[in-house]
């Protein structure tokens, strides 16, 4: 059953006579929690149904239900109902009106009647969520675009709202100040907040939106997933829309044959790019040594990234490596590592030998293998697998085959597979605790992949995981915000990496203040730390076996 937070019933509104309507007829229902993203050309009634929707406007006909309830237009109801649907303006002058970003901040939750410690508290709350410490006593008048309407923002954020609505919040910011405001809004969708954006950025909505509603002469002209509404072309032309360039580009490498057309349409481009990495992913990479007039003989190289820690090494990679070989017997399963540190220090240390990918390659070659199978054990496609890649094709001409098994997190099937394990493992969560995976985190655009794991987690039901990364998005300081807002009274950390090495140590649950465990202890919570890679996990291992098992096929 749907959980409805706001319907429009049969909505008629005019600013001048009742010939010509703003709205004329306009019906639709939001769901709690969802982003929306609802567009139109100007004209269209974007704008007039915001402001119905928290009573500066009053339809002359139809009803606005609020949790089920119609619009209370009393002046106490209007006040409630401004604290629980709040505008943020295309223009914030529009909005802002106080001396000073302080004042400003505080007027409306001031306003609620709450007394002036609390709204104290409230109001340092929101300052520090949405950065605004720097320019704080500033006069509103004398900030730039992108502040203005972050206060904007923290206006509406301060009164904790049911419904946050943004009517072109990207609008006249500089791509800088676009990528914060984009943040915010991400954030506040995070949080549960349910969000109304009026945008013409047909790129952007169609990426963050869970459902798209498109105007037309003050009524709903079609309403549905992304997907299905920038598919319907008709409609779009109506609105001066064009469709997404992920999508136009998708249409046309199925057209081309590049891309299968039976594949789950891409959302971002990111997922595109998966997509077209995919065509060489599991693709054989034919050499210049012809194997028909002899006996083929087939290696595994398994590369990782590396550890010096013998004691995790040997219940994840080693273990990776052993159930490797107990699957393929036949086979001779070699070992390299990408990180030239590791290996330097592991062989000082150690006295011992881990070949790097050209020297695994070579020996192979000195070997008689003919044809290759390399088998990553990295997290994602990202910066070490390209290398590790680049490094083994220039052998092409040794081998009359080279093949490349996905990383882990490859497919739509492997990240539902790993959240799945993940569930698994830690089936023991309790009420109030919140488990935090810390990935690793990369410059290279397949980061995006924790942050949409990170949302597919609380997708699948589990909205007490959280995935962050010691180097990128989402970060420390994202996720402890996250975690606040869960209401968890304990926090339990584990390693979203292959091994529990130097960052599962120190960075993790290290004795250092900057740790992630004494972050959270700081922070008031109950900590405990489980130092257990991902390659413990039988499950994982079982995934990186089909990775290979779909190249042999």
């Amino acid at each position: 059953m749907k959980d409805v937070i706001l319907k429009a019933e049969d909505l008629y509104f005019s600013y001048d006579d009742e010939n010509t309507h703003s709205l004329n007829g306009l019906t639709l229902e939001i769901e709690r929690g969802k982003k929306i993203a609802i567009m139109g050309a100007n004209g269209s009634g974007k704008s007039t149904f915001f402001l119905c929707c928290n009573g500066i406007h009053k339809p002359s006909k139809g009803t606005i239900y609020f949790n089920g309830k119609p619009l209370d237009y009393s002046k106490k109801g209007l006040l409630e109902l401004r604290s629980k649907i709040g505008i943020v303006f295309q223009d914030p002058d529009n909005q802002l009106f106080s001396a000073s970003v302080y004042q400003e901040i505080s007027f409306g939750v001031l306003n609620l009647g709450i007394d002036q410690e609390d709204a104290k508290k409230e109001v340092e709350q929101v300052i520090d969520h949405l950065e605004i410490t720097p320019f704080r006593h500033k006069p509103t008048h004398a900030l730039s675009g992108g502040q203005k309407k972050q206060v904007s923002i923290a206006d509406i954020l301060v009164m904790h709202p049911d419904i946050i609505i943004l009517d072109e919040p990207a609008a006249a910011l500089d791509p800088k100040h676009t990528i914060m405001v984009n943040k915010i809004v991400n954030e506040l969708t995070a949080s549960g907040i349910t969000v109304m954006m009026a945008t013409h950025d047909v790129n952007y909505a169609y990426e963050w939106a869970d459902e798209v509603i498109l105007f037309h002469e003050g009524k709903v002209l079609s309403h549905g997933v992304p997907e299905d509404v920038f598919e319907n072309q008709s409609a779009l032309a109506l609105t001066n829309l064009e469709q997404p360039a992920v999508l136009q580009l998708f249409d046309r490498l199925c057209k081309k044959k590049i891309l299968k057309p039976d594949l789950k349409t891409p959302r971002k481009l990111a997922d595109l790019e998966n997509y077209i990495e995919e065509i060489n992913e599991n693709h054989t990479y034919i050499g210049g040594t012809s194997s028909m007039n002899k006996e083929g003989k087939r290696g595994i190289l398994v590369v990782s990234f590396g550890t010096s820690h013998n004691d995790t090494r040997e219940v994840t990679i080693d273990a990776i490596e052993r159930d490797i070989q107990e699957a393929y017997p036949q086979e001779k399963v070699y070992r390299a590592w990408t990180s030239k540190m590791i290996m330097a220090k592991v062989l000082k240390r150690d006295g011992v030998k881990i070949m790097n990918v050209t020297e695994a390659m070579e020996q192979m070659k000195a070997d008689g293998v003919t044809d290759v199978i390399v088998q990553p054990t990295h997290v994602m496609n990202g910066l070490e697998n390209d290398w590790m890649k680049e490094d083994a094709l220039k052998f092409q001409q040794d081998f009359s085959s080279i093949q490349f098994g996905n990383p882990l997190l490859t497919t739509m099937e492997d990240n539902e597979a790993v959240i799945e394990a993940i569930a698994d493992e830690f089936s023991d969560l309790e009420e109030g605790e919140a488990l935090v995976l810390m990935g690793h985190g990369t410059t290279h655009y397949a980061n995006s992949v924790y942050a949409a794991l990170d949302y597919a987690f609380k997708d699948k039901g589990h909205k007490n995981i959280f995935l962050g990364t010691v180097e990128a998005y989402p970060s420390m300081e994202s996720i402890m915000r996250l975690v606040e807002a869960s209401g968890a009274k304990k926090v339990r950390l584990a390693p979203f990496m292959i091994v529990a090495g130097d960052h599962a140590k120190n960075d993790l649950s290290g004795e250092d203040e900057d740790s992630w465990y004494n972050q959270f202890k700081s922070a008031g919570y109950e900590v405990t730390c489980v130092l257990k890679g991902l390659g413990e996990y039988p499950s994982i291992r079982k995934m990186l076996l089909q990775h290979i098992a779909d190249v042999v096929a």
